[in-house]
């Protein structure tokens, strides 16, 4: 497979299909995933650490829906741009849940060796994520 159908098959299944169970499938056990832990230079280590990171972000965002906008690859990497979109319903978050509709951007730098992930760089706007369900007060101009 290659890597631009790798990528849109993990949003796809992982994320817009829940398969929690396809996630072993395409991440490498020892992969490292930047920018998802809360603050910037947080790393996420394993394919396990992950895994406890997805289902809290599908705890608060049950509707939890990715659309890939573009993707791009050349030798082992993947680049990808999408769209998010959910619903805060859950307290996935460690916040009671808002209700509040959420629509963020987000890029991913993609490392594949032998069709499995195994360094990921992630760019996504939550600050504008926590803006929108109201754990930050920013007005937008």
């Amino acid at each position: 497979m290659d890597n631009e159908a790798l990528i849109r098959r993990w949003f796809r299944e992982v994320w817009n299909e829940k398969r929690e169970s396809v996630i072993d499938e395409l991440l490498d056990a020892d992969s490292v995933h930047h920018g998802l832990g809360g603050t910037q230079r947080a790393v996420i280590q394993g394919s396990g650490n992950f895994k406890d990171f997805y289902r809290a972000f599908l705890a608060a965002f049950p509707d939890l829906e990715i659309d890939v906008e573009d993707t791009f690859a050349a030798g082992d990497k993947v680049v990808v741009r999408c769209t998010v979109r959910g619903t805060h319903s859950g307290e996935g978050l460690g916040i009671a849940p808002t209700g509040k509709r959420i629509e963020i951007t987000g890029i991913g730098i993609c490392s594949v060796r032998d069709e499995k992930f195994v360094e990921v760089w992630n760019e996504f706007d939550f600050l504008n994520l926590y803006n929108q369900i109201g754990m930050l007060d920013f007005k937008s101009q």
